[in-house]
């Protein structure tokens, strides 16, 4: 859903609750005269205003503190009555979705809150990252399961730490031609928890993410080969200002996917687009599994962080923290 999009079910959104609120001014008039007499007093205020205004400027604050005070005794009056019949002081003003813009879409020159939110959402289900994805944040990425030591002068957690605050920088700095990951480590180790979170994170701050299996992504190009798909839908890998391809190795590895694989990320290192990947391969697996070549690309043109420690899940499961 496009920005006007969004405006326009705003404004919808407006014109439905300004008509419900009328509707139900009418049906209070009809059943309480008195309301009608106040509403038209209080339509008078901004007439007695306008008069103070072009009167004596000595004394205008003392009429516009009078005029304020007959405006707050007949609201007062209005809502008294309102609960004397059985209705709250606002049942017949328009109950909009949005209280800051009241459902305008505006704050001023300036998108309202509600329609940015909107925006990010429709980007968010738009990426790829579907509602098993949603929850994970920075905010709630756990560093307390990481014990240990590992094969490096870094404890796992510490190791964790580092990588954690590297990702948490990266997407905070994130530029469309800026530097690409590859994160590597076993099951359960957080690889999909950070990934997720810089998609967010880079997201919401108006870039265009795809996030993706590696498997979705090469039966992608293989619907175009044989004729099932256009190619425009998969120039969206191509384009994008940053690509996220999860459990890389995990796919159903044929000579054709190891080609697609290669080309796509010929392609997006050529023209500077960030790619992120995640995989339980190590690098001599990836060597095995996809060639000198792309394995000279990845070591030498991506950021390496090499995720430790023991199976995140699995210690959720025993109960271990």
């Amino acid at each position: 859903m496009t920005i006007n999009e969004i405006l326009s079910h705003k404004l919808e959104s407006r014109i439905a609750a300004v008509k419900a609120a009328d509707l139900r001014s009418i049906q209070l008039k009809k059943e309480i005269p008195q309301i009608e007499e106040i509403d038209a007093s209080l339509r008078s205020v901004s007439i007695k205003i306008m008069d103070a205004a072009l009167g004596d400027r000595s004394t205008l604050n003392e009429r516009l503190e009078a005029i304020k005070k007959e405006n707050d005794t007949l609201l007062l009056k209005r809502a008294s009555l309102l609960e004397q019949h059985g209705y709250s002081a606002d049942y017949d003003s328009p109950q909009f979705e949005c209280t800051l813009c009241s459902d305008s879409g505006y704050i001023g020159l300036y998108f309202c809150e509600c329609v940015k939110k909107r925006f990010n959402k429709e980007r968010y289900t738009g990426s790829g990252l579907g509602s098993a994805l949603y929850d994970k944040t920075f905010d709630n990425f756990s560093l307390k399961y990481y014990s240990g030591k590992s094969e490096s002068d870094l404890s796992h957690r510490e190791n964790m730490t580092l990588i954690y605050n590297q990702c948490k920088r990266y997407a905070q700095r994130f530029t469309p031609s800026g530097d690409s990951i590859l994160m590597i480590g076993g099951t359960g180790l957080g690889k999909t928890h950070l990934s997720s979170a810089v998609a967010q994170e880079v997201l919401s701050n108006g870039y265009f993410v795809l996030y993706d299996s590696a498997q979705s992504i090469f039966d992608g190009y293989e619907a175009v080969r044989f004729g099932k798909d256009n190619r425009e839908n998969i120039k969206k890998y191509e384009n994008c200002d940053l690509l996220i391809i999860d459990d890389l190795g995990a796919e159903c590895m044929t000579q054709y996917t190891v080609a697609v694989f290669s080309s796509l990320l010929n392609w997006r290192i050529a023209n500077s687009k960030p790619t992120i990947i995640s995989t339980n391969f190590t690098p001599q697996q990836i060597k095995k599994s996809y060639g000198e070549r792309v394995y000279s690309r990845l070591m030498g043109e991506f950021l390496i962080m090499r995720f430790t420690g023991q199976d995140i899940r699995l210690l959720k499961l025993s109960g271990k923290n």
